[in-house]
């Protein structure tokens, strides 16, 4: 165990490090929130899946995978057609307005009670999936050290404010680029040992029934569509997603990095469903969520698997800590000032950041021990949806078509699509509670588009 936590210690010390090295130039709460509005293709990339990849797109995606198959791609499929979508229409657009937040636009646009509305999406949204980051960072300590709940999730908590605190979005776009290519190179290590030690494409068709292990839509057509619009709609609507555009050096750099992220998304969560579905055949009764570190103890030599371990978890902590980060980011800039006599100063805005984010965290924590055992993809579907039900379909028109939608009706849609989304599975009605959602938002934002048309 010595060696195994001689390959962590490594691998984290190199991140520390490298966080450290690039945070030095934080000096205003712009270098903070936006990185300077000077980060480069790369960096955009590395801000955007930093926050999207994590314990979901791993953790989560092979105990899915170990559960019910290829139905597992959702996540990182859903993932990658959303960057495609922000890259190819949005990425230009929101680059040149200049703002700094989401609830912010949807303000110049319509208002501030539409902004209000889409602040509560995205904080509930976005807490929801801190939670699952923690569920997935619960599940790798304890796969490899028998820790109580507790213990766990105080350390996932301590490591995410260690991550995010020491430089904010400048330090998150360069340990957001060593992220990814590290996880790239352990999952694709991975996948090669389980294909090594028997887990072959033919040996996996021969051992596991086609319907569900190898259907894309293996847990249903509604579920599954509803995995996958959950993460497009996703996407659009989180502030730290956005916030990597708004951080971004020019419009074209912006678009460059988010048309990276949606080319590099999809292929990791093969990558996992491939090691998933090869420890469902070999393995079958192991407890799902900890498939992946089990895995990893398993199939290599101690050093070598406390280096893979330590990337697996930094994923997780990068994506928690950029999600708390957008939050933050939120209720700092577009919350703060209703309760504010005076406008805040940068220090008092950077004082504030970091005093919220205290809070997110250890709240997160206290949520996740209240839910064990919960399939760790279901509350990030649950997440991505929040954000977007009400939010989507206001903020898009508000990007590609400025002017063109009533704000009373924009306030309407917003707040009609949240709360549908979240009072649906109450009624005991049939159908998706996101599809009901956005098919409300859409009807008010048809007739706030026409009724801006006749005014």
């Amino acid at each position: 165990m010595f060696t195994f936590g001689a390959g962590v210690g490594l691998v984290i010390l190199a991140f520390v490090i490298l966080g450290t090295f690039t945070a030095r130039g934080v000096r205003s709460a712009s270098d903070y929130a936006l990185a300077g509005r000077k980060a480069g293709s790369l960096e955009v990339s590395g801000i955007l899946l930093g926050a999207l990849v994590g314990g979901a797109s791993t953790v989560g995606t092979v105990e899915m995978a170990y559960r019910f198959g290829l139905s597992a791609w959702w996540f990182t499929l859903g993932g990658g057609i959303g960057c495609l979508i922000l890259g190819v229409w949005f990425a230009r657009p929101l680059r040149r307005t200049e703002l700094s937040t989401i609830p912010e636009l949807l303000e110049s646009q319509y208002g501030p009670k539409t902004g209000l509305v889409a602040l509560a999406a995205s904080t509930i949204g976005t807490f929801i999936s801190v939670v699952a980051q923690f569920l997935a960072g619960l599940a790798m300590l304890q796969g490899i050290w028998p820790l109580s709940d507790t213990a766990a999730a105080a350390g996932v908590a301590l490591a995410i404010l260690g991550f995010i605190l020491l430089g904010g979005v400048k330090s998150y776009g360069a340990l957001g680029k060593a992220k990814i290519a590290f996880l790239y190179l352990v999952l694709a290590i991975c996948a090669g040992v389980a294909a090594a030690g028997g887990a072959t494409l033919p040996s996996l068709w021969e051992g596991l029934p086609s319907n569900p292990w190898f259907n894309l839509f293996g847990r249903g057509l509604g579920p599954d569509l509803n995995a996958g619009l959950s993460l497009v709609v996703g996407v659009m609507t989180t502030q730290i997603y956005i916030q990597a555009i708004f951080s971004a050096s020019s419009e074209r750099t912006a678009r460059k990095g988010t048309l990276l992220s949606a080319a590099l998304m999809p292929p990791l969560g093969l990558l996992g469903i491939w090691v998933g579905l090869g420890m469902r055949v070999q393995q079958p009764g192991l407890v799902a969520s900890q498939v992946l570190p089990v895995f990893i103890s398993q199939n290599f030599p101690p050093l070598i698997a406390g280096c893979l371990w330590s990337g697996i978890a930094i994923t997780i902590i990068g994506t928690a800590a950029g999600l708390c980060f957008g939050i933050a980011t939120n209720l700092a800039r577009d919350l703060s000032p209703f309760f504010a006599r005076k406008k805040r100063t940068d220090g008092e805005l950077l004082w504030l950041s970091r005093t919220t984010l205290l809070v997110l965290v250890f709240s997160a924590a206290a949520m996740a021990l209240l839910a064990p055992g919960s399939l760790i993809l279901s509350w990030s579907y649950l997440s991505m949806g929040l954000r977007g039900a009400g939010t989507f379909l206001p903020f898009s028109i508000a990007i590609l078509a400025p002017g063109r939608l009533n704000p009373g009706w924009a306030f309407t849609s917003s707040l009609a699509g949240l709360a549908i989304t979240l009072a649906w599975p109450l009624t005991g009605l049939p159908g998706n509670p996101l599809f009901a959602g956005l098919s409300i938002s859409a009807l008010c934002c048809a007739l706030g588009w026409a009724r801006k048309g006749t005014a």
